[in-house]
């Protein structure tokens, strides 16, 4: 074989090895967004109520779920998107209180929390009076898989004047 056939081959063989490793991760994320649940309690709310956001592995191992850095110690920051223009955007960000107290890591701009298998963060949300709604509005809650990079949402709901 010559050269250039032989150097043909290596680049076909690294192609291929990196689509195959690029297929595999993408099963692994796709998986855990499979295994993670976010949901309210309700899909309707007025100003004044507590919404109740539930976290929940539904997996067999320990999950990694990041949220924006900008709470103060304690909490577990929420972003919230509301849905305008036919289409999604930030609305608000929340420092709901959780309980115990989770290990947290830092990476980024985001804080890692570390959900075990089986089990399920349990969150509040009680005050959108201090965004002085003006008319309804549909809402949905955002967390992160993957550093930050995959996004998992809540069901939507609304929270009514």
């Amino acid at each position: 074989m010559n050269t250039r056939v032989k150097i043909l081959l290596i680049i076909t063989l690294v192609i291929i090895i990196l689509a195959v490793a690029l297929h595999f991760t993408s099963r692994l994320i796709n998986q855990d967004l499979s295994l993670v649940s976010v949901s309210t309690d309700r899909q309707e709310y007025h100003v004044g109520d507590t919404v109740h956001i539930s976290i929940q592995n539904l997996g067999d191992r320990s999950i990694d779920i990041y949220c924006p850095e900008w709470c103060a110690l304690g909490n577990f920051p929420t972003t919230v998107e509301k849905y305008s223009n036919e289409q999604w955007e930030y609305f608000a960000g929340f420092c709901p209180s959780i309980e115990p107290l989770f290990p947290r890591l830092y990476e980024g701009d985001y804080i890692r929390h570390t959900l075990s298998a089986r089990s399920a963060f349990e969150l509040e949300i009680s005050n959108f009076e201090a965004l002085h709604l003006r008319q309804d509005e549909k809402l949905r809650i955002v967390y992160y898989l993957d550093a930050g990079k995959v996004p998992i949402y809540s069901n939507e709901f609304t929270i009514k004047q």
